[in-house]
């Protein structure tokens, strides 16, 4: 286990970079911004909510806010075309927004179409997993522009991508959607000078906090908006680090991809263990197949 912290010295290397924010308006995205900016960075903000606007307020000439559904393709590219426009190199993409509504998995209704049963609602899978997909297509083609410019983009998973937690299904589902994501793409970008990570943040007191949830944690440790913000951008301070996710509790962050590593023999058996990674590295052609 690999703990990481962030030391507030390190945010002077955010000075004059240019950071897109997806899902930039509330909780940790607007802690985000308020880190960047007062640490002069420029800021692209894309959000499905008008009232963002007034962000702009935080430093005219370094804010651009576009308002934007991240589960539209349209909006997502229209918002790095303009953040191009406006600042040109786009350093690093923070791909932030979620939702926790539109949960009715379970629920039985009656489609009045066909009076048979009704089909879910794949609105948190449309904004969860699909706008993450987009805002990362999106950023690996802006990235291509600058090779020669290390880029960094981060998702923002969830607890929910490791453990359950009902009745938030298909968020669960999106967001270890996101988690497989980011490890299907580790291996190709690091070839683009590009590096992906996650932010896997437990209970996290912000306006998507379901009531009833922190009303029951109790003394458990619980996160803090900018505490989960500060780790979003270790990847924007550190840039050697790729193909990560780091678990957030309590504002402290650990690494758990390197541990899964290790212990893989562990919980999938010495012999299927070794077969896996054979397979892995014929698969990413860092071996050649026997004759």
């Amino acid at each position: 286990m690999t703990s990481y912290t962030v030391r507030d010295e390190e945010f002077v290397l955010l000075q004059g970079k240019t950071i897109l924010i997806v899902g930039g308006t509330t909780g940790i995205g607007r802690a985000m911004v308020e880190l960047a900016v007062a640490r002069g960075a420029r800021v692209a903000i894309g959000d499905w909510n008008p009232d963002a606007r007034a962000l702009e307020a935080l430093a005219t000439d370094r804010v651009l806010f576009q308002q934007c559904d991240v589960s539209q393709w349209v909006d997502v590219l229209s918002l790095f075309e303009a953040a191009h426009a406006r600042f040109g190199t786009i350093h690093a993409v923070v791909s932030n927004a979620g939702i926790n509504t539109h949960e009715d998995l379970l629920v039985d209704g009656c489609d009045p179409a066909t009076g048979g049963l009704q089909a879910p609602s794949i609105r948190s899978l449309e904004v969860n997993l699909i706008g993450q997909l987009y805002v990362a297509r999106c950023a690996l083609h802006f990235f291509a522009r600058w090779p020669d410019t290390r880029c960094q983009l981060v998702m923002t998973s969830s607890a929910g991508a490791f453990f359950p937690a009902p009745p938030l299904y298909q968020y669960c589902a999106a967001k270890a959607g996101v988690l497989g994501l980011m490890r299907a793409l580790r291996s190709e970008v690091i070839k683009r000078n590009v590096s992906v990570n996650v932010v896997a943040p437990w209970l996290t007191v912000t306006p998507m906090l379901l009531p009833e949830w922190l009303e029951t944690w109790g003394a458990l440790p619980k996160n803090s908006s900018e505490g989960v913000a500060r780790v979003l951008l270790l990847p924007l301070l550190r840039p050697n680090l790729n193909g990560k996710s780091f678990f957030v509790a309590g504002d402290r962050a650990v690494e758990l991809e390197e541990s899964l590593e290790r212990t893989q023999p562990q919980w999938m058996g010495e012999e299927l263990c070794a077969q896996v990674r054979k397979g892995q590295r014929l698969l990413l052609g860092l071996e050649s197949p026997e004759p």
